[in-house]
């Protein structure tokens, strides 16, 4: 159903919304309803952010754009306290991105996106830290029994973080996360693998994290609700590491 309104407009106004919808090759009317309907999704979605019931700040949805203005106008705070490093700043890159925005070449475009890489989902993030928290666990666990790592006579590399695939599209991200989190403070214990030695393994290692926190997170989740101690046992532990290839053979 199509319902028409008339409404008054001065020359003025009517003049340059006329202007616009030229310059967007629509009739005045299609270019005043187009506007109206965004203006009231607007509206909509504010509403709903202020009774706080659309609104996700653990997993916002940002778009190359949205993602791209953020970053610009982080890096403008800090430039307004000179505190941009020259990292973060290229005069010609600069230059050609105005040049190409101003002229609207379209086709390059995408060099104003090159540093927006895809994005990691929340549970990619999480991934990431249950990896983190699972060789933290490990780790304080075989250290707490006599002998540690002699005592179980397992090659300690085996429950321990080695890394990521830097090759591996998605444990290339994980890869940069992992710098991030520890460089930020965060399972600061694998600082030696993730900043002094990098974190890059030469194969994929996704598959056999995955597997280790099948073993993992029911084994862990045991020892939270019994409360009694903060460790896996020893048979808990070979549990877990059994689920690890055996890269002798």
């Amino acid at each position: 159903m199509v319902t028409t309104v008339t409404i008054r407009l001065d020359d003025e106004l009517r003049d340059r919304i006329a202007e616009a919808a030229r310059l967007h090759d629509v009739t005045l009317s299609r270019y005043i309803r187009d506007r109206l309907a965004e203006n009231m999704q607007f509206e909509v979605r504010e509403g709903a952010v202020r009774e706080g019931s659309d609104l996700d700040v653990d997993n916002p949805d940002l778009s190359p754009f949205e993602r791209r203005m953020l970053v610009q106008a982080h890096r403008l705070i800090l430039a307004a306290k000179g505190d941009l490093g020259e990292a973060y700043y290229n005069k010609d890159d600069e230059v050609q991105a105005i040049q190409i925005l101003e002229s609207g070449f379209v086709g390059d475009y995408p060099a104003e996106f090159a540093g927006i890489v895809t994005p990691m989902s929340h549970p990619e993030c999480e991934l990431v830290w249950d990896i983190f928290d699972m060789f933290r666990v490990i780790g304080a666990s075989a250290r707490a029994l006599d002998g540690g790592w002699q005592h179980l006579g397992v090659d300690e590399r085996y429950g321990t973080f080695r890394g990521f695939d830097g090759n591996h599209p998605l444990e290339s991200r994980m890869l940069g996360y992992a710098r991030y989190l520890v460089k930020h403070d965060r399972w600061t214990e694998q600082a030696a693998v993730v900043l002094a030695e990098g974190g890059v393994s030469p194969t994929e290692m996704l598959p056999t994290y995955r597997s280790m926190l099948r073993a993992f997170k029911p084994l862990w989740s045991q020892v939270v609700r019994d409360g009694t101690r903060w460790h896996l046992s020893e048979e808990q532990i070979r549990q877990v590491l059994e689920t690890v290839p055996d890269e002798r053979g």
